[in-house]
């Protein structure tokens, strides 16, 4: 037995390589029963996240004066603040989470006592800045924490309450500043000038010298055209110089509501100009080439529009 055994190992090793395949049996197909193994999972996609907004980030937030909408009963500012006329509506605050809301109140007003509605996601700080001329002017410095809440502020002075509604969003309608006109103080100017019984008309601009030396007289423009109502206020005369606009009221305008002035800029835009009120005029510290006259509101609004020649 052990001969044989050692034949066969020493026929094999002798045999070529060739032949030993040849006596390897062929290997059949193989088929496996139903369940008899498991089944190969293909790795599935994973599936797609819908984020929550599609809104750009706080940091690429543009402020609202960049938009040329703006909130009903606001107009643009000269420093592109959003201009609530106060006491004609209940302003909305637009902020955004990581940005601050700058709330300008009249200058030489004094904040006396200030309640905000939620006090945990809304951050309202006081500051004060002066002008040249020793002026103060108080600000509310207004943050949210939050996107997508809504609170109000009340702020009293020494003058009248101020009450805002607050409101947070991502988007582009945050307003990084916000100021208020009065049309009660205007109208307050004009019942001062009326009692004072002044002069009804300004005194007429000599442009010629009585003698023949020669003075340096201010070149006047008269080209300026009136369009929209007739109010009783209607001006009856508008003309600049190089350096200022001089829109003169009638002097009915003294029976009616004194009108608000409005400078129209690029795109439309009505905003608000330094000027004053001097005698039956008001005094524009530019020469506006656009502008609007605008008393009462609603059904009851009358306006006039200023154009001057070739604008």
């Amino acid at each position: 037995m052990k001969k044989s055994l050692l034949f066969s190992l020493t026929l094999a090793a002798t045999l070529p390589l060739a032949a030993l395949a040849q006596q390897v049996p062929a290997i059949e197909n193989v088929s496996f029963a139903p369940g008899s193994y498991a089944p190969i999972h293909t790795a599935k996609p994973l599936p797609q996240v819908q984020l929550e907004s599609a809104e750009a980030p706080p940091a690429t937030l543009a402020p609202t004066s960049s938009k040329p909408g703006l909130p009903a009963g606001a107009m643009l500012g000269q420093d592109s603040s959003v201009v609530f006329n106060y006491g004609e509506n209940l302003p909305s605050v637009v902020c955004a989470p990581l940005h601050v809301c700058e709330v300008s109140l009249q200058p030489g007003e004094t904040i006396q006592q200030l309640d905000v509605g939620d006090t945990t996601r809304w951050s309202v700080k006081l500051a004060r800045s002066r002008n040249a001329d020793g002026v103060e002017t108080s600000h509310l410095i207004i943050k949210p924490s939050d996107v997508g809440i809504v609170s109000n502020l009340v702020a009293i002075t020494e003058k009248r309450t101020y009450s805002l509604q607050l409101v947070s969003r991502r988007d582009r309608t945050w307003m990084p500043k916000v100021a208020f006109s009065y049309p009660d103080d205007i109208q307050a100017n004009w019942q001062a000038y009326f009692a004072q019984n002044q002069q009804e008309a300004r005194p007429a601009i000599n442009l010629v010298s009585s003698t023949t030396t020669a003075v340096n007289t201010p070149v006047l423009d008269f080209k300026y055209h009136l369009k929209g109502d007739k109010p009783a206020w209607k001006p009856v005369r508008v003309y600049s110089d190089q350096n200022k606009t001089y829109i003169q009221l009638p002097a009915t305008a003294k029976n009616d509501e004194i009108p608000v002035l409005l400078v129209v800029g690029p795109g439309n835009t009505e905003q608000l100009v330094n000027y004053r009120l001097d005698g039956d005029s008001f005094i524009v510290d530019k020469v506006i080439q656009r502008a609007t006259l605008i008393s009462g509101i609603g059904k009851n609004q009358q306006r006039v529009d200023i154009v001057k020649a070739g604008s």
